[in-house]
């Protein structure tokens, strides 16, 4: 697969809250590169406290103040123009098939190369959204889907939705959430499992062990193991197996 560069392009943008919360989903995404262009707000606190945690393409931005300079510095790649209006001269189509016919048919995805493959997703300002002259030079006029009857978005919302559609398809490393890692207790249990203990347990209760692939320790132990229990938890089955063995041999002993 070659490898993506993902740019956020935000045309004319009235609001500065959702510039900070379009940096904030391209935390959540994995992307950094935000490009302001003509932009009709100063981004001030307001807009930091917007990002809250994802900062970073906020204070890295690259602002044009047109499209001539966003042209003359910016690499030639895929240029995705999000839309919630269509109509005569704006052919839209739905973001996601668009993206599976570049990736599955245009020649750049066909070979290996170190250069990596640019986008930029373009979205126009919260009033109107994108004009005719912002749409002339893009490759597509996209949509991103949605169910009700209102079809217009927020531009924060539209920048993630859109990420995330981008990333369904094209991939990357997700964020491991803390509960998705093994716990440490978890890891350590073979090392505490009372093994020989529930072993002799059930030799003392009249089990046959010989059986290597089923038998009740097996069985017994698989449960055990099911239920994730702690170290601590371990400890006090342990004295419990004990005990019952020490009170089985004596009962035998008197026996």
């Amino acid at each position: 697969m070659r490898s993506i560069d993902l740019r956020i392009v935000l045309v004319r943008s009235i609001y500065e809250r959702n510039v900070g919360a379009t940096s904030r989903a391209m935390a959540n995404m994995g992307f950094s590169r935000l490009i302001l262009v003509q932009p009709q707000c100063e981004l001030t606190i307001e807009a930091q406290k917007a990002a809250a945690t994802g900062q970073d393409a906020l204070q890295n931005r690259t602002v044009y103040n047109n499209w001539t300079e966003f042209y003359d510095n910016e690499p030639r790649g895929f240029q995705i123009a999000l839309t919630a209006r269509d109509g005569r001269g704006r052919q839209v189509t739905d973001l996601e098939s668009t993206l599976k016919q570049v990736l599955e048919t245009h020649s750049a995805f066909q070979k290996d190369s170190n250069n990596a493959v640019v986008f930029h997703l373009i979205f126009g300002p919260e009033d109107w959204g994108l004009s005719g002259e912002d749409l002339q030079y893009a490759n597509h006029c996209c949509s991103i889907p949605t169910y009700g009857e209102n079809s217009s978005l927020n531009l924060g919302q539209a920048t993630l939705l859109a990420m995330y559609i981008f990333r369904s398809l094209f991939g990357g490393e997700r964020t491991k959430l803390d509960g998705q890692q093994v716990p440490k207790e978890r890891q350590k249990k073979a090392e505490v499992f009372p093994d020989i203990s529930l072993r002799m347990w059930l030799e003392e209760m009249g089990f046959d062990l010989s059986k290597r692939k089923m038998n009740v320790f097996t069985v017994l132990r698989r449960m055990l193991l099911q239920n994730a229990p702690s170290a601590k938890e371990f400890r006090v089955l342990e004295i419990a197996l004990q005990q019952s063995i020490r009170r089985m041999k004596n009962s035998k002993k008197t026996d």
